[in-house]
C-alpha cells in the first residue's frame, strides 16, 4: 500500500523542517508528502527522496481553518493510504511502516502513539536516537508494546495529532466537517462521524515525537472558536465536548455555561495579560 503523509501548517517553520528531517530518516518513505498552509504559502527545500507537494487554503476570518485544510490535503492525495501528521510531530523511523501494516491488516481509523519532547530537544543538529531516549509518554494514551495494535470503541480518545486511515474510509466518513471553524472539537467530531459511518477505531504503536512549544492552559487564546464549536458539536451530537476547558472558562468568568440547561454564552473575551499568564512551557509540551 502506498502512503501519503499529510501535514497542515501555520507558522511553525522550524517544526515543519524538523518533520522533513524525520521523514527523510523513515525506514519506509512516503509516496508523497503533501503540506497545506493555512492562510499562508508553504516554503520547503526540494527532496530527491520523495515528492513534496504544497498548497494552501485561505479563510476570510479564521486563521486556523483546520478541518478545511485537512480535507484539502486529502483531496490532493494520489494514494489509498493516508497518514495525517501534525506539524509539531517528528515521525520515528518505523512510524510509516507501522501505520502501513496496520492499514493493510485492518481498515480502521488508526491513531498513532505520540511521545513528547522537552524544550530544545530538536534545536541544532539533533539525532533520532536522542529523541527516543528523552521523549515521554502521554499519560492518557494506552501503553502499547512494539508493533502492537489495539482495537477500541473509545472514539472520544481520538485526536488528530498522528493518525492513519484509508482514503475510502475517509470518504465514507465524509472527511472533516468544515463547518467547525478554527480550533476545538473538529477532531472529536471526525471520530464520532467515523463511529456513525461504521469505521472502526484503534491504536497502533506508530511513534511520533511531539516537538515542544508553549501552551495556553486553558486555551484562552482560542476561546471564541472553542465556544462556537462546542455549541456546534452539541447541536450535532447531543453532548458537550471540551468540558474541562469550558469549565475553566467559567471559573474565570469568561463564559456562562449551564450543562443541564444546554446553554452557553461568552461573557467577555480574555485580556492579553490573562492569555500571557495562562501561557507556559510545560515540561513535556502537553
Amino acid at each position: 500500500m502506498k502512503i501519503s503523509v499529510l501535514t497542515i501548517v501555520r507558522g511553525r517553520q522550524a517544526h515543519l523542517e524538523n518533520q522533513l528531517k524525520g521523514l527523510l530518516q523513515s525506514e519506509i518513505l512516503p509516496h508523497e508528502w503533501i503540506v497545506v498552509g493555512m492562510n499562508q504559502e508553504v516554503s520547503l527545500p526540494d527532496s530527491d527522496r520523495f515528492p513534496i507537494r504544497t498548497s494552501s487554503v485561505h479563510h476570510p476570518t479564521e486563521p486556523l481553518p483546520l478541518a478545511q485544510a485537512r480535507n484539502h490535503a486529502a483531496s490532493l492525495s494520489t494514494t489509498e493510504g493516508l497518514v495525517f501528521l501534525d506539524v509539531d510531530c517528528v515521525p520515528s523511523p518505523d512510524m510509516i511502516g507501522n501505520m502501513t501494516k496496520a492499514l493493510r491488516t485492518e481498515d480502521r481509523l488508526w491513531m498513532g502513539y505520540p511521545r513528547y519532547l522537552p524544550a530544545d530537544a530538536v534545536d541544532g543538529d539533533w539525532q533520532m536516537d536522542q529523541l527516543e531516549q528523552i521523549a515521554v509518554d502521554h499519560p492518557l494514551q494506552p501503553r502499547l508494546g512494539e508493533q502492537e495494535r489495539k482495537a477500541s470503541d473509545q472514539y472520544e480518545m481520538f485526536w488528530s495529532l498522528c493518525f492513519a486511515i484509508s482514503l475510502s474510509s475517509f470518504q465514507q466518513i465524509g472527511g472533516f466537517d468544515d463547518s467547525f471553524d478554527g480550533y476545538g472539537g473538529e477532531d472529536t467530531d471526525f471520530a464520532f462521524s467515523a463511529r456513525k459511518a461504521g469505521v472502526t477505531f484503534g491504536f497502533v504503536n506508530a511513534i511520533a515525537y511531539h516537538q515542544h512549544h508553549s501552551v495556553c492552559k486553558p486555551p484562552l487564546n482560542h476561546l471564541k472558536p472553542i465556544v462556537e464549536n462546542a455549541e456546534r458539536f452539541h447541536r450535532k451530537w447531543g453532548v458537550w465536548p471540551m468540558e474541562s476547558w469550558l469549565n475553566a472558562f467559567v471559573d474565570r468568568d469568561l463564559i456562562a455555561f449551564d450543562k443541564d440547561a444546554n446553554s452557553i454564552a461568552i461573557q467577555r473575551l480574555p485580556s492579553d495579560s490573562e492569555i500571557e499568564e495562562a501561557t507556559s512551557l510545560t515540561p513535556a509540551g502537553f
